[in-house]
């Protein structure tokens, strides 16, 4: 195994890190822990290594020779195992003179008992990054027992959106014809998602439809590829909305032979390969929250146009809040529903933490003026749940009611 390794670390020493935009989220350069980068297939995370390499070096805190980067899904790796990395290292000193400073694995989910391995060898700064359910952040924690520090990568936020359209806003540009831009930009980015490739490509719709052959199917790879195909569009369809595993299972049940325990991991699989989130209804009685129906979202809707489901921009709005909301961190989320109605009314998203709500916040393709039941929901779900700071998002409506905020969405996305 050296010798294949000797191949990869010389085209690695060789060659270094390729150019990437920078991201938001920014890694420490000199841990005290081991760093972990978990998220979606191709939402940025090795770029996000190879930027995090171009800052070591640009700021003089290693070499070239002094930074160990591996791609474990290189095919001339397939088979290594935590006993191999020692014969990796060894490879790294024989060819630059020294060891590593600097560990950047990669994909490091295909290495068996990589975590004992790396509790022995803290004498270098690490960054572990990979996606599938092999490497989530509850497994990297168990792996490596509480010494690492867990970083998410989403596909891209709004603003880097339009940082990689190469889009520059102006002080004022809320006021100017910018603006009519940047609502262009936003139905672009809500349409056909924020996947960073696809926001470069000129062919967006073909590089999506590879990423659900590639990516979506193989990540829910424990059954057949039919079923992870038509299990992975009964999710895209129903973005946005509330969801019964027991209807998908029936739904499933019609067309092929599956069993519910089966249907039962597909969802557990789905959430863990961040291809879809399931938030559940804001009670502080777990068996409410258990029983009651979740609302789902997915990783980018822009599968939602390739996959041939119904688009709609208010559910697309809400969608890209949810993930918004994920990538601040600002808290737990849940949705509201008025308790004992079958009608009752609703609220998107609860905020909160500790079942302490922090926001309340309403999702609404509204230009001129907002639905009224919108607003009685918020104000019901604000009395029941003494929430203090109430927000509805719109397309492009801006007040403020009754303490109410009303704010469009391309401002809350850029703030």
């Amino acid at each position: 195994m050296k010798e294949q390794f000797k191949r990869v670390i010389a085209e690695w020493l060789s060659g270094g890190p390729p150019e990437a935009l920078d991201r938001e989220v920014e890694l420490p350069l000199a841990p005290n822990e081991v760093v972990t980068v978990t998220g979606a297939r191709r939402a940025g995370k090795t770029y996000l290594l190879f930027s995090t390499i171009r800052k070591i070096l640009d700021r003089g805190l290693a070499s070239q020779d002094e930074i160990l980067y591996v791609d474990f899904e290189d095919s001339r790796l397939r088979g290594v195992s935590a006993q191999d990395l020692d014969e990796m290292v060894e490879a790294f000193v024989e060819l630059a003179g020294k060891r590593p400073r600097y560990l950047f694995l990669d994909e490091v989910q295909r290495v068996d008992g990589y975590g004992g391995w790396l509790r022995r060898r803290l004498n270098a700064y690490v960054y572990l990054s990979g996606s599938t359910s092999e490497l989530t952040p509850r497994r990297v924690a168990d792996e490596m027992r509480g010494r690492s520090v867990g970083y998410e990568v989403y596909p891209l936020s709004f603003r880097e959106f339009l940082r990689f359209k190469g889009v520059k806003l102006g002080r004022y540009f809320g006021y100017t014809e910018e603006r009519g831009k940047v609502l262009s930009l936003l139905r672009e980015y809500l349409q056909y998602g924020a996947y960073p490739a696809v926001a470069l490509s000129g062919d967006r719709e073909r590089l999506l439809r590879s990423y659900f052959d590639s990516v979506v199917v193989r990540d829910l790879s424990i059954v057949k590829p039919e079923v992870a195909e038509y299990f992975a569009d009964s999710l895209i369809c129903g973005y946005s909305s509330l969801i019964s595993m027991n209807k998908v299972y029936g739904d499933l049940r019609s067309s092929f032979r599956v069993g519910k325990e089966t249907v039962s991991s597909l969802f557990d699989r789905a959430e863990e390969t961040y291809f879809a989130f399931f938030v559940e209804i804001f009670d502080k009685s777990l068996r409410r929250r258990r029983i009651n129906p979740k609302k789902l979202y997915i990783i980018d809707t822009g599968y939602v146009h390739v996959r041939g489901c119904e688009y709609s921009i208010s559910k697309a709005m809400e969608n890209a809040v949810y993930l918004e909301l994920k990538r601040r961190d600002m808290g737990d989320i849940y949705y509201w529903k008025e308790y004992g109605k079958k009608d009752g009314r609703e609220v998107d998203f609860v905020v909160a933490r500790n079942f302490s709500p922090l926001e309340l916040i309403q999702v609404t393709y509204a230009e001129d003026k907002v639905e009224r039941r919108e607003v009685e929901a918020l104000k019901k779900a604000k009395e029941e749940l003494k929430a203090k700071k109430c927000t509805v998002i719109t397309w492009d409506y801006e007040g403020e009611e009754d303490g109410i905020k009303f704010i469009p969405l391309w401002r809350w996305l850029l703030e």
